[in-house]
């Protein structure tokens, strides 16, 4: 890793965790580079503001999900990088491991409302743009593909609004998850029958 992406790296984790610890809305570039101990000078050498940083966070956190699903060849496949998704995604829910989902929100708030629902449509249609096209090798339907990944979206969206409470248990989040895999199996076989007539 060369030299500017691994700051860059610490840099965004530093973000992430103090963002958690004090809100996203009052980690300062100063902040950040007392966490890591970097003078504010040589913080703009590599950032110009904390959206800035947020962002590039979001798109490693985002290429690190992509890739768990890259060598999909079959329905298989598909299921078993599902299982290794959901646990990581459920560690994050519960509070286990540090993740970005739960700044989601508190970044898009920092926004004016139209800003912010801009950003958060153009998430939405860049996420179910990914699945659809990690999911059309296997459904081979477009329609059935977004139908899945609207859902797969919702399930997992609504579990992180949940993670903010404590009305979030493993109990709930591996019955979703399960239901979720239920669901897709469902779909992969009314596609097949209906691929055999």
């Amino acid at each position: 890793m060369i030299k500017g992406t691994k700051k860059k790296a610490e840099l965004q984790n530093a973000l992430k965790i103090l963002a958690i610890q004090k809100g996203y809305a009052n980690v300062t570039m100063k902040d950040i580079g007392n966490y890591v101990g970097l003078s504010v000078g040589g913080l703009y050498h590599h950032y110009h503001n904390v959206n800035e940083i947020f962002n590039d966070l979001l798109i490693s956190e985002t290429e690190n999900v992509w890739a768990v699903f890259k060598d999909i060849q079959n329905f298989d496949d598909l299921m078993k990088c599902f299982d290794t998704y959901l646990k990581a995604e459920e560690k994050e829910l519960l509070n286990e491991e540090c993740s970005v989902n739960n700044l989601l929100y508190q970044y898009y708030f920092s926004f004016p409302e139209k800003e912010r629902s801009l950003m958060m449509k153009q998430s939405h249609d860049e996420a179910i743009s990914h699945m659809i096209q990690l999911l059309k090798p296997i459904y081979k339907n477009k329609k059935i593909c977004t139908q899945i990944a609207e859902h797969v979206y919702i399930i997992l969206h609504g579990l992180v609004d949940m993670s903010f409470s404590e009305a979030l248990t493993q109990k709930i989040i591996r019955e979703e998850f399960s239901n979720l895999k239920n669901y897709m199996k469902e779909m992969y076989q009314t596609v097949n029958n209906t691929n055999k007539k």
